[in-house]
């Protein structure tokens, strides 16, 4: 397993865990009240879910530049980042 494919597993662990502590603590929620610092969770959750979509969309080959996650905007696409690259077969670090 490359090191892209374990640090986008714990990334998505991490999101998994921040949103049972956010929908843990959902109890005060308002949406009238949706810039107030109670909602810290959400906001925390919406930045790093942000963060890992980011870094899934940029894992990329660095020979040929093929997208090693989102293949294309179809939901169908989607791929686990592999040892090799799905279009040229080289080594991905």
């Amino acid at each position: 397993m490359n090191k892209n494919k374990k640090k986008l597993i714990i990334l998505l662990v991490i999101q998994v865990v921040i949103t049972i502590l956010h929908r843990s603590n959902v109890g005060g929620f308002s949406g009238d009240d949706w810039l107030h610092l109670s909602n810290w969770t959400y906001w925390l959750g919406m930045c790093f879910g942000i963060y890992v979509l980011l870094f899934a969309f940029n894992l990329h080959c660095s020979k040929c530049g093929a997208k090693q996650v989102f293949r294309s905007f179809n939901a169908f696409a989607l791929r686990w980042p592999q040892d090799n690259c799905h279009k040229c077969g080289c080594k991905i670090e």
